[in-house]
C-alpha cells in the first residue's frame, strides 16, 4: 500500500493527481493548537527522517491507525505542539540527502536521536520553519528565499537556487479561503516518483522561469496545475 499523507483542505486536482499514481491518501486531522493557516499542515505535525516517520503526540494514534499498512517506521514524538513560534516548529525539520537542517534548540527529542542513529550531518540555522522555507528537489539540491540558509546548504554542498523575490504563495485559513498570511516555497511543492508536484500552477510564482528551469536541469519534471494559485499545505510526506 502506497500512502500520501496531505493537509485535508488540498484541492481536487491535487488529490487526483496522487489518486492516479495510486496512493491512499491520509488526511492530518485539523488541531486547534496552533494557528490556524498551519492546523493541519503536515510538516508540523510529522517528519520522516529515512524510513522513519515521526508523528506528533495528539494525531500519533490516529496517523498510525491509518498507516498500517506501511513499511515505514511509525513513532511517537515527545513534544506536543502548541501556541505560536517556536512551540510549533518541533517537526519542521528538513532532511535534504545525508544532512538534516533545522533549528535544533526546538527540534523534538526522538527527531534528534533518529538523526544520531541514522549518523546524519546536522545544519544548524535559526529558522525553526526549515521544511516549509527550504524546497527539496532531490538529495543534493533545494530552492530557498532565503540568503543565510543558501549560504549554509552552499557550504555543505547542496546545489541552491536562491529566489530573486518572495513568491506569492498562499496560506489557507479554511478550505478555499485565503489568509493574509504568506506561504513558503518548501510547503508548496512535493517529490514524488522522480517529479517535483507544485501545488498550484508554478508561472504564478515563476514569471521569468528560474524554478522551472533549475528543477529540470536536476533531471526531475514538473507536474503543476494549470489555472490554480500555489499553496503552502506544507508539503506531503510518502509512506
Amino acid at each position: 500500500m502506497k500512502y500520501a499523507i496531505i493537509d485535508y483542505r488540498m484541492r481536487k486536482a491535487e488529490r487526483d493527481f496522487l489518486k492516479s499514481l495510486n496512493y491512499e491518501l491520509v488526511e492530518v486531522p485539523k488541531s486547534k493548537a496552533v494557528y490556524e493557516e498551519i492546523s493541519s499542515h503536515v510538516d508540523i505535525f510529522c517528519c520522516k527522517i529515512n524510513n522513519a516517520l515521526v508523528v506528533e503526540k495528539s494525531c500519533y494514534v490516529y496517523l498510525k491507525s491509518k498507516l498500517k499498512n506501511t513499511n515505514m517506521q511509525i513513532v511517537e514524538g515527545k513534544t506536543t505542539v502548541s501556541g505560536k513560534y517556536p512551540q510549533d516548529i518541533p517537526y519542521n525539520v528538513c532532511q535534504i540527502g545525508n544532512k538534516i537542517i533545522h533549528n535544533f534548540a526546538y527540534t523534538d527529542p526522538v527527531i534528534l536521536q533518529k538523526i544520531e542513529e541514522e549518523k546524519l550531518q546536522k545544519i544548524q540555522i535559526s529558522q525553526g520553519y526549515s521544511n516549509c522555507a527550504i524546497g527539496v528537489i532531490n538529495e543534493n539540491s533545494a530552492i530557498v528565499a532565503d540568503k543565510k540558509i543558501a549560504e549554509k546548504l552552499v557550504r555543505a554542498g547542496i546545489k541552491v537556487l536562491l529566489l530573486e523575490r518572495i513568491p506569492n504563495i498562499k496560506l489557507l485559513r479554511q478550505p478555499n479561503q485565503y489568509s493574509q498570511m504568506n506561504g513558503l516555497i518548501g510547503g508548496a511543492m512535493a517529490s514524488i516518483e522522480n517529479k517535483m508536484m507544485v501545488f498550484g500552477e508554478l508561472e504564478k510564482i515563476d514569471r521569468n522561469h528560474q524554478i522551472s528551469k533549475f528543477i529540470e536541469k536536476q533531471g526531475i519534471e514538473v507536474v503543476d496545475f494549470k489555472g490554480l494559485d500555489v499553496v503552502d499545505y506544507g508539503g506531503l510526506i510518502l509512506a
